[in-house]
């Protein structure tokens, strides 16, 4: 058992929202001109690897390199959070961007978000 307390996934959610914020930023200075393609072949290989340590972790093979519970939810978490912000939903709401038709484009955003956050709590 891991015993994670109420305050403790707070600080996860939180650390988590942190990291998507430097997303964003890591995306507007590194990412914003490379190709759409490209960034989300990023985020295929970074997601592997993250889901890699996750099923590390509920394998619990943290524990025979001697690598702290709390330290592989949390880095898994906020890594998760940063490179998800940026290497999929920014790229793909600059790409919605372009290909929008003028005079709805407020509704293709909105559209775009409920489907991600739909997402979001659904899986």
């Amino acid at each position: 058992m891991i015993g994670v307390s109420k305050f403790v996934f707070a600080m996860i959610f939180l650390v988590g929202f942190v990291c998507a914020f430097f997303g964003v930023l890591i995306y507007e200075a590194f990412l914003k001109e490379v190709e759409v393609r490209t960034v989300l072949l990023f985020n295929v290989i970074a997601n592997v690897i993250v889901t890699f340590l996750q099923f590390s972790f509920a394998m619990r093979w943290n524990q025979e390199v001697d690598v702290d519970d709390m330290f592989m939810i949390f880095f898994t978490d906020a890594g998760i959070g940063t490179l998800s912000t940026a290497f999929l939903n920014l790229p793909s709401m600059a790409l919605f961007a372009k290909i929008s038709p003028r005079r709805i484009e407020a509704t293709l955003f909105a559209l775009l978000t409920s489907v991600m956050n739909l997402d979001t709590y659904i899986l």
